[in-house]
C-alpha cells in the first residue's frame, strides 16, 4: 500500500506510526477505492480514495465534500476526520453493513429510508444543479470521444441513444433540493437501530422525487412499498402523480447506469468487472426495464 503513503502522511496527526497500522482492501468501492484503517486490533477508520476522472464523470468534489459535512453534522453519514480538496476523506468505521442488491425491505425500514431522505434533502443548499438529463447526455457524449479506438462499441452507443431519445421527461415541480442522487442499497448501512447514507459523489441540487425513484428501483420496492415510500416522506403528496414522475425517473436512473457502466469501462479497460456488469445490466431484464417494456 506504498501508494497511500502521501495521504497517511497528510493524516498523521490522527493515526498512530504507519507500521502499527493494517490495511484492509474494501470491496464495496466499485467507482473509488476504499479501505478499512485497523489498528490495536480495532477497525478504526475508512479511507475512501477518489479513482473517476471527475470531468468526465459530472462529479464536483467540491460540493460532494459540503454536502458530505453537512450530512455528517445531521447524522446521516458517518462521522469525518479528515479529508482533502482533490475528494479522498477518512471517515469513522461504522459496524452497519450496506444492505444486499436483493435487499427486501420491511415498512419499519421503508420509513426509515424516507425520514433519512427527509433530513437529507434539508441540507444546506449548493452550487452544483443535478439533472440526470444532462448526466446522462454527457455520458454519452463521453462515450463518443472513444469511438474512434474502441469502434466495437458503436452498436451499444446506438442502442443506448434510441433509449435516451425515447426516455420520457419529468418536468419538476419542485422547488431543488440537496440530493444524494445514487441511493442504491449499497449506499445504504443499516442495521436494528442505524442507517447511514454514504458516498455523495453524485449529490447536487435537484429533484427529491429522483432520490425516491432511485430507492423505489433500486431497493426492489413493490407498487404498495412504493406507496408507503411516497406517504412517509410526505403525506401530503398526490400518490398517483407521485408514482408516475417515480416511473419515469426509475427509467432515466437505470439508463444512467447502464450508460455509466459501459463509460467506466472505456475510462478504465483494465477494470474486469465493469465491461461484465454493463452486459449483464444490458441484457436481463431484471435490470433493465427497457426490455421490460419491450416484451410486454
Amino acid at each position: 500500500m506504498a501508494h497511500l503513503t502521501a495521504y497517511f502522511d497528510e493524516m498523521a496527526s490522527i493515526l498512530p506510526e504507519f507500521n502499527k497500522i493494517q490495511v484492509i482492501p474494501l470491496e464495496e468501492g466499485f467507482s473509488n477505492k476504499v479501505y478499512r484503517l485497523v489498528w490495536n486490533e480495532i477497525s478504526q477508520m475508512v479511507l475512501r480514495v477518489p479513482a473517476l476522472d471527475e470531468s468526465t464523470f459530472g462529479i464536483n468534489r467540491r460540493a460532494e465534500m459540503t454536502i458530505l459535512l453537512a450530512a455528517t453534522k445531521a447524522g446521516i453519514s458517518p462521522p469525518i476526520f479528515w479529508h482533502d480538496k482533490q475528494g479522498a476523506f477518512a471517515c469513522q468505521f461504522v459496524i452497519q453493513s450496506s444492505l444486499g442488491w436483493d435487499v427486501m425491505h420491511s415498512n419499519s425500514s421503508i420509513k426509515r429510508m424516507a425520514n433519512a431522505l427527509v433530513q437529507a434533502h434539508a441540507l444546506p443548499e449548493v452550487d452544483h444543479p443535478f439533472c440526470v438529463y444532462d448526466l446522462i447526455e454527457h455520458y454519452l457524449q463521453s462515450i463518443e470521444y472513444f469511438l474512434p479506438t474502441r469502434p466495437d462499441v458503436q452498436l451499444e452507443l446506438l442502442y443506448l441513444r434510441a433509449l435516451f431519445k425515447d426516455l420520457p421527461r419529468v418536468v419538476s415541480c419542485f422547488p431543488p433540493v440537496v440530493c444524494h442522487n445514487d441511493l442504491n442499497p449499497k449506499n445504504v448501512l443499516m442495521d436494528d437501530d442505524v442507517i447511514w447514507l454514504i458516498d455523495w459523489e453524485y449529490t447536487g441540487m435537484g429533484d427529491p422525487l429522483f432520490d425516491l425513484a432511485v430507492v423505489a428501483r433500486s431497493h426492489n420496492l413493490t407498487r404498495e412499498q412504493q406507496v408507503y415510500l411516497i406517504e412517509s416522506y410526505d403525506g401530503s403528496l398526490d400518490i398517483e402523480d407521485a408514482l408516475n414522475t417515480i416511473t419515469q425517473y426509475s427509467l432515466a436512473y437505470s439508463l444512467r447506469e447502464m450508460v455509466w457502466l459501459l463509460l467506466k469501462h472505456l475510462t478504465t479497460p483494465e477494470d474486469p468487472e465493469a465491461w461484465p456488469f454493463y452486459l449483464d445490466f444490458r441484457t436481463m431484464p431484471s435490470l433493465n426495464p427497457f426490455l421490460e417494456s419491450a416484451s410486454s
